[in-house]
This record gives C-alpha cells, sequence and structure tokens, in this order.
C-alpha cells in the first residue's frame, strides 16, 4: 500500500554541502588524470623533461642570412650562391657591387677558354698543353697559366668572358690574369660557365675531371663545409699582398650538385692562409644548413 503522507524535505547542512561538492571534485580530477594516461601524447605537445623541436631554418634563397664571419675584425668578405636547377640566387649584400682580385680562380675560366679557341681555330690540343691544363688547374701552377695565357693573346681572354658567359671584366693591371677584378656575382657566373660549356670542347671532359681533382693542399674552404660524400669541383685562389695592400686576398669557388657557391675575402696579411680557408669552410656550413 503506497504512503500518501507527504514526506518533510531533509535538510543538509551547509558543511555537508562543502564535503559533498569537494569530493566531487576530487573524483572528476581523478577520472580526468586516468583518461589522460591512457592517451597518448600528441606529436606536438611538449613532454615534460624534453626540449620542443626546433623550428627549421628558413630557405636561404627566401631571407638571406647573416654567416658565422659577418663581424670577425679585420675581414672583409663577399659570398654569393647559385641554385642553377631553379635558376636562384642569393648572397651578401655587396656580392654584385664590390670587386677584388680573382687570383688562381680564373684560372678554370683560362682552361675553358683556351679549349674553346682551339676547337674554333680547328687546332688539336697537344700533350703539352694538355699537360699545362692539369697543372694549372690541379696544382695551381702560375708558369703554365701564364704559358697559356699568353698564347692566347692575354688580357684577350677576359674579353671573351663577356661574349660567352656574359660576365664583363676587366684586369687591374694589363698582363696581370690574377689581378682580374671580380665579384663574388661574377666568380659563380664564370664557374657555372666553365662547367656548363667544357663539355662541348675537346678536352672538355678531362678539364672537369682535373677541377674534380685539385691537389688537397689547395681544395681547402667549401669542400670542408660540405659532407664528405659529396662530389666538388672547385678553384681557389689565394695571395698575401704584403708590400702592397698588407692583406691576404684568400677566394673560394666551388659547385655541387646544382649549386655554385664563391666566397671572396681580404684580411691581414699576419693571419695565415688557414685563416682564409676557415672563413670559406664556416660560410659554406651555414648555408648548406639553410639549403630547403
Amino acid at each position: 500500500m503506497s504512503d500518501s503522507r507527504r514526506r518533510a524535505p531533509t535538510r543538509v547542512s551547509p558543511a555537508t554541502r562543502r564535503v559533498r561538492i569537494r569530493w566531487a571534485v576530487v573524483a572528476v580530477v581523478l577520472f580526468a588524470a586516468i583518461v589522460g594516461w591512457a592517451v597518448p601524447v600528441a606529436a606536438t605537445e611538449k613532454i615534460a623533461g624534453q626540449p620542443s623541436p626546433a623550428e627549421p631554418a628558413p630557405d636561404v634563397f627566401l631571407s638571406g642570412m647573416t654567416t658565422p664571419r659577418d663581424r670577425d675584425e679585420g675581414l672583409w668578405m663577399s659570398w654569393s650562391l647559385v641554385d642553377t636547377a631553379r635558376e636562384r640566387r642569393v648572397g651578401s649584400a655587396n656580392s654584385d657591387t664590390d670587386r677584388t682580385n680573382s687570383e688562381s680562380s680564373i684560372k678554370a675560366w683560362i682552361a675553358a677558354d683556351y679549349l674553346r679557341v682551339e676547337q674554333a681555330e680547328g687546332r688539336a690540343v697537344t700533350a703539352a698543353e694538355r699537360a699545362d691544363i692539369a697543372a694549372m688547374v690541379r696544382s695551381s701552377d702560375n708558369a703554365a697559366a701564364q704559358r697559356l695565357y699568353g698564347a692566347l693573346g692575354g688580357d684577350a681572354i677576359l674579353r671573351h668572358l663577356r661574349s660567352v658567359c656574359g660576365v664583363t671584366v676587366s684586369t687591374a693591371t694589363p698582363g696581370y690574369w690574377s689581378l682580374t677584378q671580380i665579384t663574388a656575382v661574377d666568380a659563380t657566373r664564370i664557374f657555372a660557365c666553365v662547367l656548363r660549356t667544357a663539355p662541348a670542347y675537346p678536352g672538355g671532359n678531362d678539364l672537369l675531371t682535373d677541377l674534380r681533382s685539385v691537389d688537397p693542399d689547395d681544395a681547402f674552404g667549401i669542400k670542408a663545409g660540405l659532407p664528405p660524400t659529396e662530389t666538388v669541383s672547385l678553384k681557389n685562389g689565394w695571395m698575401p699582398h704584403s708590400s702592397t695592400t698588407g692583406k691576404w686576398n684568400v677566394n673560394c669557388v666551388a659547385a655541387w650538385d646544382d649549386y655554385v657557391l664563391a666566397v671572396l675575402t681580404r684580411y691581414p696579411v699576419d693571419r695565415p692562409l688557414t685563416y682564409g680557408a676557415d672563413v670559406c669552410r664556416d660560410v659554406t656550413a651555414a648555408v648548406v644548413e639553410r639549403l630547403r
């Protein structure tokens, strides 16, 4: 039989109500913790005790970059990087304005132009000429370079750069190929032109082999900043000008994959050649980190 009598409401004291609320909160927290233990942490979430993933450096061709050597006291430097496959270029602010001596880096062009002219005039490269080209490129033999330079009419070989490669340069002193005045952009354009045109000339593939086989003591700089598995073509140039400017000119020019990089430097002559080599290496390493 149902009880039709109305029951009086049960009174709950404020203290009891507070206790119940606290226990409800505790239950909710414990439930959330248990569920959280069962759900994997998202891949992008920072886990306690572990560093957050580093943001990748932006593409050097999109944002440019400063190098680890930009603030070196007494150092003048200019650099240029070209992506020949995608026709992109980036470099220091002075890469297309400030000029310096090419030194022996111009020997790659002397060799390529010699082969070009020999082909155009219907002459075969002799064994002696081939030996001079190899010595000039692989061991930076100055006497061999002077023989080839003179045989082509001296500074005429620089005028050929304009018609063949679209690069306009001149020498500070007529008859001296080492004093050819170049920018970092010029250096990359000249070297890219050598690599592009040489295979069309008799003996051109031998020249490309020479550029990949420079003596280890002369292959400093850019190659040291690249992974050891890279195939690198290069021709550096260096000379201390103690009696005139009191500075070293040390230039590194190299190509790998689809890239051509030039790092040109001047610095006090009381620093060693290895200082310039290290500048080239460090700039290269910084550039490689931002290739995308």
